[in-house]
């Protein structure tokens, strides 16, 4: 083949627009005189069609021509002649490609293990030019090479690297499955699920089992070491398991220490393997840099030890004179985060939280909103005696009941003023919050300044307007001082400021200060954990309050909180060093740096090198943790990373666990395999199902489905209604009945779990009664790992500990624990989920009758997978009845001495709605209106007509004694007490209701 000489002439509109003509010859191309040489081989010549033109591309030239003219010769010469001209580079290029065929087959008949990432990527960047080469074979044929071994394993690889891998990996996955097909059948009791022995043989750089309760992933692990031993990818002294508490560590030591007759240079045993807590590992690291032996402070062993250090740390400040202003501070304001009334839909519902969270003031008083807590702590710092919401007595010491309510109760009563203050949630122009009535409001106000001026006592009065920026407590202060001018009282008679001392002696008389050193310990372990200084806390701006005024008063508290965590933190790290010892975050924070240093193998002569890293329970992994993991791995080369976990049961966020770490794996550790355990060999399909659905029902949840090894006809998820002594009787009972006709060498084991260990008061004299069966009990959290053949979830109520937990996490700890998703309960669920899959046979939920917590109605509506057992009082319970002084509240049948009656849920110090059971159907309680008091059931229809003169009381039958005739009288009058209501009316012909 030869070049080609060509030229072409064009038309006087393409010489005017484009070119005149163009001549192919030996050294190029030729456009209107100027010689444009052929471009190298790997630059492009090719032509471009357009709708009227067609382009030449000559290298990084350009030539355009009309359609319409005849160009197709010399872009036909331009194109062989550029092949033609380029023979001895792609003659080169050919060479070069045959070699580097040759060279990847070697590679990979050498590699002979499953092709991670990182080979791929390795792989691309080597034989990366080969692609442009590959794209070259056209012009090889037209040069007559020979391309018949261009069908080759590079060419697949390179044009396709993602399908070839996948391709290439699911044949080595089958190759390896059958070679170890006898350690997979005989390693455990049962032999290992198809999805076990993939997590077993993929050997990705990074690799995440998602593994359900009860997968076998202790299993799954031990069985990784021992694939990888007998493959010959690790000996197992290059082989680190991690587990976080000594109970699981010791768990993975017996279980591959059981495993025998692994093919090894060694004993043919896993005993080399290391297994280890993140801890003791962080101390060994520490250790062997150092060349000096380290001691673990007993303040981190010791929760006990570490508490009456933070109480003292405590008392030091208050004695401090320098601290008295923050102690005053700290505990006389900010002891509570606060939270903005009007989010709340209603006042019930504020009512509600400020009972699950224990909203307490210094005088012991559990106060029913923040603006009271501020009142009465302003009095008892100021040394001022009061009473908080005492029943009104008028100067006769007569009881007065408010109209449409029971007996009056102001705010507060101050005995040396001999004054009441009444503290009215009213805006400046006289607003109630939206879900109040005004009207009604309003008028109770008005009667109550009525009721006063009547009995000629003294009403101060202070309003919600008046809390903007610390108003509330001056307005107080001129009232208080007011009063004492009217009483000619000297000032310095009512206020008598209590010390800092004082305030603090208060706080832990009321047991608060348990809570202050709870918080602070908290705290301390978790800036311990975090990456964050003492100088960046400080700049730290709190996003708690849904208003300015909210959220002021919290950065308030979290800047009075910082400062007294500074003098505790200083003083901790004193003792630390003092001792020469360190705490479990400082194991972990320093090994982290260590692994980072540069000598970090050579001075530890290379003791922590490993070809795998093994992780379990990756769902409680916190940052600072998962930071060690990844520069362990990163400071061996190839190190692969395995971890085993279940987002569904991650329950450890307040220790500083970050669950997106597990579900975002991939973007923390590069590319990863993920493999889903999905059969359990724990509990039934029944159980299962209600599970499943339950935690699923959070759409952050990873998403799976488990099959289970065992089967049931009926449901084995039991809803138990009623008080707990009863419950747990009927849950015995019903395992009794199962158990007694199956005989097993061992005794039935009853696991009985609560969210709180306070719901296991009872635990050993229920163990005295059942001895048939071996009876446990746990908090909900310390039944992770653990499984009986039954299991008892108790107080599954809607209560301050229930389940869901209602007591809210406080907001300067949320500064340092990791966000949560916005999916109501979300941590509360999963801690659920794995009270309930602890069972293997039944598990049984007790709840109180009309105190259900929103998971036990959430079961409830999973009808065809569960039963329900109710009380006897069930049929008397109306679930759409709402208290009527609360809103809030269920009203909860009771039998006392005189029969059935109706309370409030929240109980009596927050709503003491106290309501009489209908006296004709003796199964509703009786509400009331502005006219009536009727029953609530629709199907009895029984009436009671209100008292038109004190609204609270009801109209029933009396008899005269002297004339023998009926009249209707008030209910709430009383003989010889003028100041009850006298209401009197004659009887219609058939009264309502006979006087009791």
């Amino acid at each position: 083949m030869e070049l080609r000489r060509h030229s072409v002439e064009f038309g006087f509109v393409q010489g005017i627009i484009f070119c005149n003509g163009a001549k192919l010859c030996e050294q190029g191309l030729t456009i209107n005189g100027k010689l444009h040489p052929y471009p190298l081989f790997n630059q492009t010549v090719e032509v471009r069609e357009g709708w009227f033109t067609q382009t030449l591309v000559w290298g990084d030239k350009r030539f355009s021509f009309f359609r319409f003219i005849d160009s197709k010769p010399l872009f036909k010469y331009a194109l062989s002649n550029h092949v033609l001209h380029s023979k001895a580079a792609l003659q080169v290029s050919y060479d070069d490609l045959l070699a580097d065929i040759m060279r990847f087959d070697n590679r990979f008949g050498l590699h002979k293990r499953y092709l991670r990432d990182s080979d791929t990527n390795q792989l691309q960047h080597e034989f990366q030019d080969s692609l442009a080469v590959f794209n070259r074979v056209e012009h090889f044929s037209q040069l007559g090479f020979d391309t018949s071994q261009f069908n080759c394993r590079l060419a697949k690889f390179i044009k396709q690297p993602e399908a070839f891998t996948t391709k290439y990996n699911q044949w080595w996955q089958e190759k390896q499955l059958d070679a170890h097909q006898q350690l997979f059948d005989s390693i455990e009791a049962n032999p290992l699920t198809p999805l076990q022995r993939q997590a077993c043989v993929i050997d990705e750089n990074n690799t995440l089992v998602i593994a359900g309760a009860g997968t076998g992933k202790t299993s799954t692990m031990a069985a990784k070491a021992a694939y990888l031993v007998n493959q010959g990818l690790a000996r197992p002294e290059e082989i680190l398991m991690l587990a976080y508490g000594r109970d699981a560590r010791v768990e993975l030591e017996q279980r591959i220490s059981t495993i025998a007759g692994v093919s090894t240079h060694g004993d043919g045993t896993l005993a080399g393997v290391k297994v280890s807590t993140f801890h003791a590992l962080g101390k060994e690291i520490i250790q062997y840099y150092l060349n000096r032996s380290t001691q673990v402070s007993v303040l981190a062993s010791d929760d006990k030890r570490l508490t009456q250090f933070v109480d003292l740390q405590i008392d030091d400040i208050v004695a401090d004179p320098q601290m008295a202003d923050p102690v005053a501070d700290y505990f006389g304001r900010y002891l509570y985060p606060q939270v903005n009334e009007l989010d709340f839909n209603s006042q019930g519902q504020y009512r509600a939280y400020l009972k699950n969270n224990e909203i307490r003031a210094l005088s012991g008083d559990l106060v029913k909103s923040f603006q009271e807590l501020t009142i009465c702590n302003y009095l008892y710092t100021h040394g001022i005696e009061f009473e908080y919401e005492p029943k009104y007595r008028s100067q006769e010491s007569l009881e007065i009941t408010e109209p449409g309510k029971s007996v009056y109760q102001p705010d507060f009563y101050i005995p040396v003023l001999d004054a009441y203050l009444e503290h009215f949630g009213l805006d400046k122009q006289g607003n109630t919050r939206p879900d109040i009535d005004k009207a009604a409001y309003q008028q109770s106000r008005e009667w109550k300044i009525s009721l006063h001026k009547r009995h000629n006592t003294c009403l101060l009065q202070t309003f919600s307007w008046q809390a903007e920026k610390g108003g509330l407590e001056q307005a107080l202060e001129a009232l208080l001082c007011g009063r004492c001018g009217e009483l000619g009282l000297e000032q310095s008679q009512l206020f008598k400021p209590i010390s800092p001392q004082e305030v603090f002696a208060q706080v832990k008389h009321l047991g608060v200060y348990r809570n202050v050193s709870r918080l602070m310990s908290s705290f301390l372990g978790l800036f311990k954990s975090s990456s964050y200084t003492l100088a960046m806390l400080e700049s730290l701006t709190m996003t708690a309050g849904s208003n300015k005024k909210i959220a002021t008063y919290n950065q308030l508290r979290w800047k009075a909180f910082l400062h007294l965590f500074r003098w505790v933190y200083d003083r901790y790290d004193k003792q630390l060093k003092l001792l020469n010892t360190l705490d479990f975050s400082d194991m972990i924070a320093e090994a982290l740096k260590i692994t980072q240093a540069k000598d970090f193998h050579q001075k530890t002569a290379e003791r922590f090198r490993y070809k795998y890293i093994m992780v379990d329970e990756f769902q409680d992994i916190s940052p600072e943790r998962a930071k060690l993991v990844t520069e362990l791995r990163d400071s061996s080369p190839g190190c692969a990373l395995f971890c085993v976990g279940d987002d569904w049961q991650a329950i450890y966020r307040f220790t500083g666990s970050d669950l997106g770490l597990t579900t975002q794996f991939s973007e923390t550790f590069g590319a990863t395999a993920t493999v889903m355990l999905d059969k359990t060999f724990r509990f039934n399909d029944r159980i299962e199902k209600v599970a499943s659905q339950f935690i699923q029902a959070n759409p952050a949840q990873l998403k799976k489905r488990l099959t289970t090894h065992s089967h049931s006809e009926n449901p084995q998820v039991c809803l138990l209604i009623n008080n707990k002594e009863a419950a747990v009787a009927q849950a015995f009972d019903s395992i009794y009945e199962v158990t007694s006709h199956i005989k097993k060498p061992k005794r039935a084991t009853v696991m009985l779990i609560g969210r709180f260990n306070a719901s296991l008061k009872e635990l050993s004299r229920w163990q005295k009664s059942y001895p048939q069966f071996e009876i446990s009990g746990f908090s909900a959290h310390a039944s992770k790992g653990k499984q009986a053949d039954f299991v008892i979830v108790l107080d599954v109520n809607d209560d301050k500990y229930g389940f869901p937990c209602k007591i809210d996490s406080d907001p300067i700890l949320e500064v340092l624990l990791p966000k949560l998703d916005s999916y109501a309960d979300t941590e509360e669920r999963r801690l659920f989920y794995v009270a309930l899959s602890r069972a293997k046979q039944t598990v049984f939920v007790q709840a109180e009758l009309g105190k259900e917590s929103v998971f036990v109605k959430e079961l409830r509506g999973f009808t065809a997978d569960i039963r329900v057992y109710l009380s006897d009082l069930a049929p008397l319970y109306h679930e759409q009845l709402c208290c009527p002084e609360c809103n809030e509240g269920k009203l909860i049948p009771r039998e006392g001495r005189y029969g059935l009656f109706y309370t409030c849920s929240l109980g009596q110090d927050y709503c003491d709605t106290k309501l009489e059971a209908c006296r004709v159907c003796n199964s509703a309680p009786m509400l009331s209106n502005e006219t009536k008091h009727f029953c609530s059931s629709a199907k009895c229809g029984h009436k009671i007509q209100v008292c038109p003169e004190c609204i609270s009381g009801k109209l029933v039958k009396r008899t005269n004694s002297r004339t023998g005739k009926s009249f209707l009288a008030c209910s709430s009058h009383k003989k010889g007490v003028a100041e009850s209501c006298q209401y009197t009316c004659n009887a219609p012909d058939e009264p309502k209701e006979t006087a009791a």
